[in-house]
């Protein structure tokens, strides 16, 4: 397994736990290590609502391409051999160059992804063929959805580097190749890949905890003594 995705533990053991969590319990982890910057823009959603996605990063940054540059149309199809290389499931992630204009993802991308071990998808673009996404049951978060075809508008530039995607309390969130992510219905998070398994850890106790508040809660417990006993509310 390449260097780049190793974590100590194995990454679809870490994808099924992430999965079990929900993006605010992990944003709250993040936020008390002092890193309150690591959520994505509001507008990036899932394109089904019960959708939860969590992998490891393989990066994509796109540029504007009026022209169709050939060479960039065409050496696009060898990063999902550099994704199948990495032996790992991984999330294709998109830094799409601020563009507004076209879908950056579709059904193809899907297909032949899916094919090298890609198991979602975070685009900080547009999305279409979004039927055919629904009916495979392929998470993606988007921030818009369009028919729009990207040719002659929007190409792949490079793969595998630092990018930077828009973010919720920042202008914008850095993710490298390597750094954990995962959405749902709120929005989604980046995990710093030196950090994946202390934050997995602590958003896993501070989920049971949440839970052992809840049932107290629920059962008519004395608010005030329970908020004392668990501090969640």
């Amino acid at each position: 397994m390449n260097d780049l995705y190793s974590y100590g533990v194995d990454v679809r053991t870490l994808v099924d736990r992430y999965r079990a969590l929900y993006s605010g319990a992990i944003y709250d982890v993040l936020d008390g290590l002092g890193l309150p910057h690591q959520a994505l823009a509001t507008d990036i959603k899932p394109i089904r609502q019960d959708m939860i996605i969590a992998g490891p990063a393989f990066t994509v940054k796109g540029i504007p391409d009026a022209a169709g540059n050939v060479d960039m149309r065409d050496r696009r199809i060898h990063l999902f051999n550099d994704m199948r290389a990495s032996g790992v499931p991984l999330l294709d992630v998109r830094d799409c160059g601020f563009d507004t204009q076209v879908a950056h993802y579709g059904e193809m991308n899907a297909t032949v992804g899916a094919a090298s071990g890609v198991i979602g998808a975070i685009v900080d673009g547009g999305c279409r063929d979004t039927a055919f996404l629904l009916r495979r049951d392929f998470p993606v978060m988007a921030r818009y959805l369009t028919p729009v075809e990207a040719y002659r508008r929007w190409s792949y530039y490079e793969w595998q580097r630092p990018i930077a995607l828009r973010g919720a309390l920042s202008s914008v969130v850095p993710v490298q190749p390597g750094d954990f992510l995962m959405g749902d219905l709120d929005g989604a998070v980046v995990i710093p890949k030196s950090l994946v398994i202390e934050v997995l850890e602590k958003t896993e106790k501070l989920v049971a905890t949440e839970n052992e508040a809840r049932e107290d809660f629920a059962s008519g417990q004395d608010p005030v003594e329970v908020y004392r006993k668990y501090g969640r509310l």
